[in-house]
């Protein structure tokens, strides 16, 4: 059985303990390997320009630059999967509108960063496996067929094989870098996939982008709190530029 790839990461932040706790815990999991520790973002530049990192775990308050100005000024063929590691709440909607996979508020406690580290290596591992089943263009979801009155479907590559999504078994379509996730009320399945994409493919009438990475299925929700809506046991973000949209359609029916 051929040896399980390990992933490199790197941790990026001024304060000194902060770095050392991530460290630590990025040397408890088998599948990462800590390529590099850095007290501010021009450091780690070099390191980050190889194009052998696939996490970057970062501060956002730093002296110089922030962490969130360092990413979104990133330019690189392959962005790395970004974990933004910070003790401030209100940026958490700034990190995932640059595509932030994971959002970490210190102190991050070991369950916590597990929680993260299995949602990384999901979408890495499946990266890896797409990418050893040949060229790009083959890697996505099939074409849409012309849209019908009696299309109520998708057909999704994930894995190897092909599935059949009823639009009326999914509850809300979340996006993370290339890929998303189709989420139904007994399962998930990832491809690579735009959101953008999707948005168009999907019947408006019944799908809603919500956030940047989130489009939610309008008759699955369940409550909508302030800046969240409920869909089955999951809270979603909405966007204050999506919001408006959102409560119109919800005061609109009936």
């Amino acid at each position: 059985m051929a040896e399980q790839k390990k992933y490199n990461c790197i941790v990026i932040d001024d304060e000194f303990l902060a770095r050392k706790l991530m460290a630590d815990y990025i040397s408890k999991v088998p599948q990462f390997n800590l390529a590099g520790s850095f007290d501010s973002p021009m450091a780690a530049i070099e390191t980050i320009a190889t194009g052998t990192i696939d996490v970057i775990f970062t501060d956002i308050e730093m002296p110089d630059m922030s962490g969130m100005d360092f990413i979104k000024n990133m330019s690189l063929p392959l962005v790395p999967i970004i974990v933004f590691v910070t003790a401030y709440p209100q940026y958490a909607v700034q990190g995932f509108e640059v595509n932030a996979t994971e959002y970490l508020l210190k102190p991050v406690s070991f369950p916590r960063f597990i929680k993260a580290v299995n949602k990384i290596i999901t979408i890495l591992n499946y990266k890896q496996r797409l990418e050893a089943m040949g060229a790009p263009e083959t890697l996505s979801t099939l074409p849409a067929a012309p849209r019908e009155e009696s299309r109520n479907f998708l057909i999704v590559k994930t894995d190897r094989k092909m599935v059949k999504l009823h639009f009326n078994d999914i509850l809300f379509v979340e996006g993370a870098l290339e890929y998303v996730t189709f989420h139904t009320s007994s399962d998930k399945f990832m491809s690579l996939y735009s959101l953008r994409k999707l948005e168009e493919e999907l019947p408006r009438e019944r799908f809603m982008r919500i956030h940047k990475s989130y489009i939610v299925a309008l008759d699955k929700i369940k409550e909508i709190n302030g800046n969240q809506v409920v869909v089955g046991k999951h809270k979603i973000s909405v966007s204050k530029a999506m919001k408006p949209a959102l409560l119109e359609h919800f005061s609109g029916r009936e």
